[in-house]
């Protein structure tokens, strides 16, 4: 739900580097971000910012002709405005890729400068700006500085983990899936993993279509008229589809619907996305069994017949039930201004039988790191699209970032390298 695998990616990257390792990249970056910044000054180009650390603005007459040079020279550099270019660099950056820039500006492959010339560049990075305290200090960031040493450490963690293969996890909606490897495959393709979020929309027409041909695929299985892409995890599509219902509700005049039914049973993550959606939750009763009590729910939907913003609902439960009851229960909310939630999280079980569109939901997320095997294990990148029904179309989440400059699409919606 937290996406927590970026930040254990995160930790372990620290823990595998140690405090020196991190120091060693950062000043190698710095390093070749400063002879770059040198070898522009050796060609009479003006350097915005005299301090820096991994990225460059440098000063051109045309930020167009620039980035016309460097695509065909195979890169995609930043325009800022006509006259500058923004160039950064990371840990994978080569002394190679420096010459290329080099060519690039230059606009020919002879030197102007040898490199030997340039000198040993100056540290770029004001005094304000460097830490002079320690930093790792736990053993933990020290040890582990082998390959060797870095796969004991994980698989030790990993046997402290309680999983499938040493347990039984009780709660089945977030375990009924099965990613095999092969539908893993496509996340290492560098045709998927290297494509830059803001590369220009002529280089990922195929990936657009990817994501409206997945639109409509999901649109069919769950008999909504509109998808989103957008929210990055369950728990996200929860918040999205909430948000949606409310600004329907704020459309009609009726700001003042801000209560979200929520059976007793509910999955921790919907009072939780209901409330930061500025919704007041008002739990409902559940039978013994673990249905719902629909005279419970009549109850509630009459005592807040006036504020009844939505119910959320899980189908099938999460008890593992197909509620005979689902139908009734939408009508029921339905008819006293409300509108219908359901957590996809189980949707595993219905997919191929029924469609949430045509039994009375308004809005579900699908989890497709649950039903469409996309890579989840360890908390991420989850996918958690969202489908609506006509009328709440219009209320999804803007799927694109605009470049304020030339108008174009620049980033798109969500995890677009879980898509394939």
């Amino acid at each position: 739900t937290a996406q927590v695998l970026l930040a254990v990616i995160a930790s372990m990257y620290a823990v595998y580097h140690g405090p020196k390792g991190l120091r060693a990249i950062a000043e190698r970056v710095h390093k070749l971000t400063s002879q770059f910044a040198n070898g522009l000054r050796a060609l009479g180009l003006q350097i915005s910012y005299a301090d820096f650390f991994d990225t460059v603005c440098v000063e051109v007459e045309s930020s167009a002709a620039i980035l016309e040079h460097a695509e065909k020279a195979g890169c995609n550099l930043r325009a800022l405005g006509p006259g500058a270019v923004g160039i950064s660099f990371d840990e994978t950056t080569t002394p190679r890729d420096i010459e290329l820039l080099m060519s690039i500006f230059r606009g020919t492959h002879v030197r102007d400068v040898a490199d030997a010339d340039l000198g040993e560049p100056p540290n770029r990075i004001p005094q304000s700006a460097i830490r002079a305290s320690q930093f790792l200090t736990h053993p933990i960031f020290n040890t582990h500085d082998t390959e060797t040493e870095m796969l004991r450490y994980l698989k030790k963690l990993e046997s402290r983990d309680l999983s499938l293969t040493t347990s039984m996890i009780p709660l089945g909606s977030c375990t009924m899936k099965l990613n095999a490897t092969a539908e893993m495959f496509p996340i290492s393709w560098p045709e998927i993993s290297k494509l830059h979020p803001f590369a220009p929309p002529e280089q990922t027409a195929g990936y657009m279509e990817m994501g409206e041909q997945l639109e409509i695929w999901l649109a069919e299985i769950t008999g909504f008229d509109a998808i989103s892409l957008q929210p990055n995890a369950g728990s996200q599509g929860e918040f999205a589809g909430l948000l949606a219902i409310r600004e329907y509700h704020a459309s009609r005049g009726e700001t003042h619907r801000n209560v979200c039914l929520i059976p007793t049973s509910a999955h921790g993550t919907n009072p939780a996305s209901a409330v930061m959606a500025g919704f007041k939750v008002v739990p409902v009763a559940c039978l013994k069994d673990g249905d719902i009590d629909l005279a419970d729910l009549r109850a509630k939907a009459d005592a807040h017949a006036r504020d009844l913003a939505a119910l959320m609902v899980t189908y099938p439960s999460t008890h593992g039930v197909f509620e005979p009851t689902i139908r009734e229960i939408c009508d029921i909310v339905h008819a006293h201004g409300g509108q219908v939630y359901m957590d996809g999280a189980n949707m595993n079980a219905q997919v191929g039988l029924c469609r949430p569109g045509d039994y009375g939901a308004d809005v579900c997320h699908l989890n497709l790191h649950k039903t469409f095997c996309i890579p989840h294990g360890g908390g991420g990148p989850g996918v958690g699209p969202i489908g609506v029904a006509k009328h709440l179309a219009p209320y999804l989440p803007r799927e694109s970032i605009l470049d304020p400059e030339t108008g174009k699409v620049i980033f798109g919606e969500g995890e677009r390298g879980m898509r394939p």
